[in-house]
């Protein structure tokens, strides 16, 4: 995704208001003493702990639009549900200074691989945290209450792949341009 596209090119109408649409992974595992962690990234301009997510690609569905944000911007690839497992809401702010309201639909990810190398990685950390720490590191209020929500039913995060699983290897994620 070419950096220099319009946020116009993604305003959704809803309600009579202009949003912005985008795409998202929550990029998550289970360590071998069963303990769920979710990997977050951070911001490239203010540093704030973040999940990949960016503008939807023309041609591709959502879900693929996705998968390749989490493989530039994180580095990861696994298995990705195949529906969106939440949405949220934030503020943003634009190249030109202006903010607009802007949707996220959330992909849940099974990671089952992390690259050394990848191409947004001096521009951005990565780091596991627990769920409880996940939610209290996010910036995005409705995005932390979701994480919340899996606090308490971490169970939940396996059955975000389990129905229809995409497995995204790298000889997929070649064939969409990498």
């Amino acid at each position: 995704m070419s950096y220099s596209t319009k946020a116009s090119d993604h305003a959704l109408t809803v309600s009579g208001m202009d949003e912005l649409q985008q795409v998202g992974v929550l990029p998550w595992r289970i360590r071998r003493d069963g303990e769920p962690k979710v990997l977050l990234i951070t911001s490239r301009r203010r540093g704030r702990w973040i999940v990949p997510k960016g503008w939807p690609m023309k041609g591709y569905s959502p879900l693929v639009a996705a998968s390749r944000e989490a493989f530039e911007e994180a580095g990861i690839i696994g298995d990705i549900s195949p529906m969106p497992v939440t949405t949220y809401h934030y503020m943003k702010v634009l190249d030109d200074g202006s903010q607009a309201p802007c949707r996220v639909a959330v992909f849940g990810m099974n990671v089952r691989g992390t690259l050394t190398h990848w191409r947004e990685k001096g521009q951005r950390q990565r780091r596991w945290f627990p769920l409880k720490a996940a939610a209290d590191r996010l910036d995005d209020v409705e995005l932390a209450a979701f994480v919340r929500t899996l606090d308490t039913t971490p169970e939940r995060l396996a059955s975000f792949s389990r129905s229809h699983r995409q497995d995204l290897s790298s000889n997929t994620l070649h064939t969409i341009g990498n």
